[in-house]
């Protein structure tokens, strides 16, 4: 339903390349995503020698503009910057706020490095905001900057929270009995199409603003909130790093603002030139490609695949099949001491499955759970299940990602990357058709590529 937040951190997708354009006065290393990228290119920017481009004191600077110690992050100074609700048209003279932390270098002031750090979209910055992913040499010339988006956070949170969790549940706990898996009959593609329209309509309700004010909170937006937050603070030029779907805000920002950079840095990198339906169908196909190399060394490891003895794609396979027979009961131990009777879902197998390929050891631990369900032990899967998808263990009610906006998930996702042309029915009957690749058992993880782009068809 959602793709992964800062809660599984850096990666946008595991086998995509990072770029990075350096200077001779960037830093000299970057935080280190959790999956490093599979390559990573260079690309010089030349700029004017000895050039005046920063101001002397950030600390001076952010008392002058009203800043305080972050809450959370005492070691950051918080400034709330007022900004156009709309960059792009003067005559819309409201405005919104939008929160900055920055940790003042204590050294040599080269400028500011900049972190478009969210993940998702959706994924808050601020509360990881941290000097412990730099170097000392870093920290000795460059102030540290996080932010929250427009949209998260501190800054003018939207939310929907409600209605997300009614329309995650329900895809989570669904049981397909008719045909093959995924929506193969017109009565399923109706229902789905159904779903997604009551929820895009609950959700905008429930956020309680104009529909037509939720286009201001898309990328080219964000973008353009860094360069007044450059303007405030009265550098010329500034670093910038972007991970994850922050690449895409690093992309928006270098368009448009290239002579304001001393250096891009984009870490799992995602390519804008792609539509929605494209990086839907693309990131689908990638992580099935991820999850076969998986499958390959775990087998080759004795170890891994202890207890996989006919290999552990095979034994994935058989466990498909079973959840597609009918969902697995079983009991969950309780803190209470109480063992409560739950269904274990193929749906909630995809999901975890998904959230588990971000990382060697997630999918180490994936593995170990995979093996335990061969033997016919399905509670560490669920375990892992109840983990990733922020439900809780004992209600069974969804929580959520404190640091993550689900809201704004679809807000940006929906607004900056179309799902084909044509009226709501148009785009959602072709989204339908082209999706039946997703039917059966195989290709194994589905991802969110219909019960997201069904939304979009109806977003405002």
């Amino acid at each position: 339903m959602k793709r992964s937040s800062l809660y599984v951190l850096f990666s946008f997708i595991l086998i995509m390349a990072c770029t990075t354009i350096t200077t001779t006065q960037s830093p000299t290393s970057a935080p280190e995503p959790t999956s490093p990228p599979a390559s990573t290119s260079t690309i010089a920017v030349t700029e004017t020698p000895n050039a005046s481009f920063k101001i002397a004191d950030m600390t001076e600077r952010l008392k002058e503009l009203g800043g305080k110690p972050c809450e959370i992050h005492p070691k950051f100074t918080c400034a709330t910057m007022t900004v156009p609700l709309d960059h792009f048209d003067p005559a819309n003279t409201e405005t919104i706020e939008v929160v900055f932390a920055v940790a003042p270098t204590q050294g040599d002031r080269k400028g500011m490095y900049v972190q478009a750090f969210p993940g998702g979209p959706g994924g808050e910055g601020i509360p990881y905001a941290s000097t412990d992913y730099f170097s000392s040499q870093i920290q000795k010339q460059y102030d540290i900057v996080f932010f929250d988006q427009r949209g998260v956070g501190l800054s003018n949170p939207l939310e929907c929270k409600n209605a997300y969790s009614a329309y995650f549940l329900e895809y989570l706990n669904a049981n397909d009995t008719i045909g093959e898996e995924g929506f193969d009959t017109p009565e399923e593609q109706q229902a789905a199409i159904q779903n997604a329209q009551v929820f895009v309509d609950d959700c905008v309700n429930e956020i309680g603003i104009d529909p037509a004010k939720l286009k201001f909170f898309t990328t080219d937006q964000v973008a353009e909130d860094i360069e007044a937050f450059r303007q405030a603070i009265g550098d010329d030029k500034f670093m910038l790093y972007g991970v994850s779907y922050g690449t895409s805000v690093a992309q928006a920002y270098a368009r448009t603002h290239s002579d304001r950079l001393l250096g891009l840095i984009l870490d799992g990198t995602q390519d804008t030139t792609l539509t929605g339906d494209e990086i839907a169908f693309s990131q689908w196909e990638a992580f099935n490609t991820v999850l076969l190399e998986v499958f390959k060394a775990c087998d080759a490891d004795a170890e891994c695949s202890k207890g996989m003895e006919d290999g552990s794609q095979a034994a994935y396979d058989e466990l498909v099949q079973k959840l597609a027979d009918a969902p697995i009961a079983y009991e969950f131990p309780l803190s209470s001491g109480e063992k409560a009777k739950r269904l274990f879902t193929l749906n909630m197998l995809d999901f975890t499955t998904y959230f588990q390929l971000y990382s060697l050891d997630s999918r180490t631990d994936l593995m170990q759970a995979l093996a335990s369900a061969k033997a016919g032990n399905i509670l560490p899967m669920a375990r892992l299940y109840y983990a990733d998808s922020n439900v809780d263990i004992r209600t069974e009610k969804y929580l959520g990602d404190s640091t993550f906006s689900d809201t704004m998930y679809y807000i940006v996702w929906c607004s900056d990357d179309a799902y084909y042309s044509g009226t709501s029915a148009e785009r959602s009957a072709k989204l339908m058709q082209e999706g039946q690749k997703l039917n059966g058992l195989i290709p194994r993880v589905d991802l969110d590529v219909l019960t997201l782009g069904l939304t979009c068809a109806f977003w405002p």
